[in-house]
């Protein structure tokens, strides 16, 4: 399924790009107060070419999220590490 936007099913594996900036959503976790437990956040992320962050936002839920980033960066070239065959993706050794 193509697709010009980040979503539930794509949201590991892409990225919006705009040279040399990328924008993403990874998971992130922080204690529960007063608990052992911890909760899973979704963090929306800015980063330069060599994934230095420059700005980051915490959600509690991947839909909102992912509605920020395809807001935001949704203009951006669409990249997924997937469908990559040369270049820096999962496919390639180029990041590594």
């Amino acid at each position: 399924m193509k697709t010009d936007k980040i979503n539930t099913e794509n949201w590991t594996s892409s990225h919006f790009y705009s040279a040399p900036l990328r924008a993403f959503v990874s998971l992130g976790a922080a204690p529960i107060a007063n608990s052992d437990e911890v909760e899973i956040q979704y963090l929306v992320t800015l980063t330069d070419k060599d994934y230095q962050e420059l700005y980051q936002s915490t959600h509690a839920e991947l839909s909102v999220a992912l509605e920020l980033l395809n807001e935001k960066y949704g203009h951006w070239e669409l990249q997924d590490a997937l469908n990559k065959t040369d270049g820096d993706g999962c496919s390639s050794c180029a990041a590594h």
